[in-house]
């Protein structure tokens, strides 16, 4: 059986509230609207998520969605991003 914390469920929501609009830079505040979180919680989560490449953040409220971190990836031999 797969455990999935609330921050990695977290993680998940905010991400797929980017993903709606990729192109879109996205407030803190207006993330935890869509995703119904508060916050110190949405601000605490996309922290996480900017180290590991899957968001970027743009100025000091901003936020959008990056490729995936592909580029940040290392590939095995033989395996392709």
């Amino acid at each position: 059986m797969l455990r999935v914390t609330k921050m990695t469920d977290y993680a998940s929501m905010l991400l797929a509230c980017l993903a709606q609009a990729p192109a879109k830079v996205h407030s803190a505040s207006e993330l935890a609207e869509l995703a119904r979180l508060e916050l110190p919680t949405v601000s605490k989560v996309l922290k996480p998520l900017s180290r590991a490449g899957l968001t970027l953040e743009q100025g000091p409220t901003g936020w959008m969605l990056t490729g995936g971190g592909r580029e940040a990836r290392s590939t095995g031999p033989g395996l392709r991003p």
